[in-house]
């Protein structure tokens, strides 16, 4: 095995996961430092190591074949377990960095983790700023692999090959309304009948025209009368408690609510599964270090967020 490996130029297989995740040869050299016709002659030294295609063009981009898609998996941990043996080059000093982070929250807006997070860079690296948006990105994938943003908060995952996933923190969902609602002001429990008759404000709906929270309910086949659409959770909520709109909602985002008080909640009048906040970000930004840096004080904060209780 030793004397076969010797023949085999193992820099192929970092050109290997490059082209699995950015299916184009422009992009991987670009990622690599490498010239597009040094990658494309890699490309075929690899074809013919595996005598397999592995890459087909359509739809304009390099799709992997059955075979790449087979031995990705084992590649792309080698590589990582590789990785993870060498030496750190320089030190990543958050004290002395100047940088700025750009995050896209969509659904998980959270006005404590946001509060709690600036306040963190504030104390630990006062030189690093952070911008943060609600953008409904086309393409999450691709924002992330031009660097559009660093980071991807959501209640979705981004299931590309091209990127990775942490998940936050778990959360309950509960409807919710503004005290005083002439419907619902002295009710503890909601029937389904009663939930269905009020109107409804909801957070967009993505590709496909899924609605994120509708993930998370079971058997749910009911129509509700949409009055009120918005890609801001926070927003949402804001008209909530300025209208007779009732919206389910995660009870941390309700909670990070500096009026909180100015709403009633209810728990769902049928089945729910958890929802799971999640943290996407591209392959290329695994190993940055202040990219890592910023990763662990997101997971520090969000571990200890303590969700809305259900109601008894």
């Amino acid at each position: 095995m030793a004397r076969y490996l010797r023949n085999v130029d193992l820099n192929l297989l970092s050109i290997f996961t490059a082209l699995m995740h950015e299916k184009n040869i422009s992009h991987a050299a670009e990622n690599l430092g490498m010239t597009q016709p040094a990658v494309s002659q890699a490309l075929k030294r690899l074809r013919s190591l595996y005598n397999d295609p592995l890459f087909e063009r359509k739809s304009g981009k390099m799709m992997p074949t059955l075979k790449a898609d087979e031995i990705y998996p084992i590649i792309n941990k080698i590589l990582a377990d590789v990785s993870s043996t060498l030496p750190d080059t320089g030190d990543f000093l958050p004290e002395t960095a100047n940088l700025n982070f750009h995050i896209n929250i969509l659904g998980v807006g959270n006005n404590d983790f946001l509060t709690k997070l600036s306040q963190r860079l504030a104390h630990v690296a006062p030189n690093i700023s952070l911008t943060v948006s609600t953008e409904m990105l086309v393409d999450a994938e691709k924002s992330l692999r031009d660097k559009e943003y660093d980071l991807h908060l959501d209640y979705l995952t981004i299931d590309e090959i091209g990127c990775h996933h942490q998940e936050l923190f778990n959360d309950q969902l509960f409807i919710i309304a503004r005290k005083g609602h002439p419907n619902l002001n002295n009710k503890t429990n909601l029937l389904l009948s009663e939930y269905l008759a009020e109107k409804h404000a909801v957070l967009a709906p993505r590709k496909g025209n899924v609605y994120p929270l509708s993930l998370a309910l079971q058997d749910f086949s009911y129509n509700r009368e949409i009055k009120y659409t918005s890609t801001s959770i926070e927003n949402i909520l804001e008209i909530v408690s300025a209208t007779d709109l009732i919206c389910i909602m995660p009870g941390t985002v309700l909670q990070s609510m500096h009026n909180v008080n100015d709403y009633i909640w209810f728990n769902p009048p049928f089945k729910t599964k958890q929802m799971i906040a999640y943290m996407n970000w591209h392959w290329s930004m695994e190993h940055v270090k202040s990219h890592r840096w910023l990763r662990t004080i997101i997971i520090d904060i969000c571990k200890n967020m303590q969700p809305l209780p259900s109601i008894e």
